[in-house]
């Protein structure tokens, strides 16, 4: 679900916007109105993102201040920006995944954030922070390699040995996302290239390699991966660590394994939008659900994939105890980021040919 934040591609959009603002992002000449001033705070989230007690925790701190949310536009980074140059002041804050934030960026609809005025930021690791510089960094989503224990005594621990295994010992037995943007990226670790390479040679050979390995592929599944490794209709699936609750920890015969080269993620923070009025009662919503039992409220409520070290004494075991979910700073973790127009029609082509071989 999260992955639709953040999208990918602007084609037209983002180069008609270009002509009209900077490369960095605008600001706002003030701050707007005090947290004491009676204000409602429009937030643009997905329905029940968010800690079961944060708005009411924040409210009751704030009394002057009401939280909406409406929810997020479908159509990723380019409805996003539409709706906010058709609303300017309408919405003050916004879940983006890292490659949205960029293009709103780019745009220049989101403010210059200010991360004094969230002194809780600190809570989060820098390795995070600097990846999301756009707002708050709030969580992630990785992609790994599920797997079947009690069927497989010698799992490939690299994207590389993946590829190598479904041309032999594995071959039939894995399913993949039906996602271009991580099936690429699993394809331009393996061969060592950047998933964020604007180089079309290197895409074009990752979309080889996807294509040589499709006959060996038992099915690319929209949803439905962990299903099939229960049946054993499957052995290793690539999917997503949100996609392991519930399961690692209970389910004995579910393995999940970091590739060695790396795991393609996105990264979801708060951004502010430059012209909110209501911008101090926006930093002093993120400088809240920051404070480790606020946070742990929101992870605990959504089970997502934590960033916050503080917090994990006040999260649910089921998620930390989560080889998918629980944090280790020493992963190795490439977020998936901004594509050009241009570069996506380009990397749409290849994804046509992988449907198509």
């Amino acid at each position: 679900m999260l992955a639709g934040v953040g999208g990918l591609s602007l084609t037209g959009l983002l180069a008609a916007c270009s002509g009209s603002s900077s490369s960095s992002s605008s600001s706002s000449s003030s701050s707007g109105l005090a947290l004491t001033d009676e204000q409602t705070l429009t937030f643009l989230n997905y329905d029940g993102w968010i800690g079961k007690k944060t708005v009411s925790g924040f409210t009751s701190q704030y009394p002057a201040i009401t939280v909406k949310q409406p929810s997020l536009p479908s159509g990723g980074s380019g409805a996003i920006i539409t709706l906010i140059r058709q609303n300017p002041k309408a919405y003050d804050l916004a879940l983006l995944g890292n490659a949205s934030a960029q293009a709103a960026q780019v745009a220049g609809i989101l403010n210059d954030f200010d991360s004094s005025q969230v002194p809780n930021l600190s809570n989060i690791p820098e390795k995070f922070r600097t990846a999301y510089p756009y707002g708050m960094p709030l969580e992630q989503g990785k992609v790994g390699i599920m797997y079947r224990k009690d069927l497989l005594d010698s799992p490939p621990t690299s994207w590389a040995d993946l590829f190598d295994q479904m041309g032999s010992t594995l071959s039939d037995q894995v399913v993949l996302p039906n996602y271009d943007v991580d099936v690429m990226s699993m394809a331009l670790l393996a061969q060592g290239y950047d998933i964020n390479t604007e180089s079309e040679d290197e895409l074009q050979s990752a979309a080889d390699l996807v294509i040589d390995a499709k006959p060996n592929i038992k099915a690319f599944l929209d949803s439905g991966r962990v299903a099939a490794l229960k049946k054993g209709s499957a052995t290793v699936a690539v999917g997503y660590d949100y996609e392991t609750a519930g399961v690692l920890g209970v389910d004995d015969t579910i393995g999940w394994i970091a590739p060695s080269e790396g795991m393609p993620a996105y990264l979801d923070g708060w951004t502010i939008f430059g012209e909110s009025e209501h911008q101090a009662a926006a930093y002093a919503l993120m400088d809240f659900i920051l404070e480790p039992k606020n946070y742990a409220d929101f992870i605990n409520t959504t089970g997502a994939s934590y960033l916050m070290p503080d917090a994990a004494g006040k999260i649910d075991a089921s998620i930390t105890g989560n080889d998918a979910l629980a944090l280790d700073l020493d992963q190795t973790i490439v977020y998936e980021g901004y594509v050009s127009g241009e570069l996506q029609n380009f990397r749409n082509t290849l994804w046509s040919d992988i449907q198509a071989a």
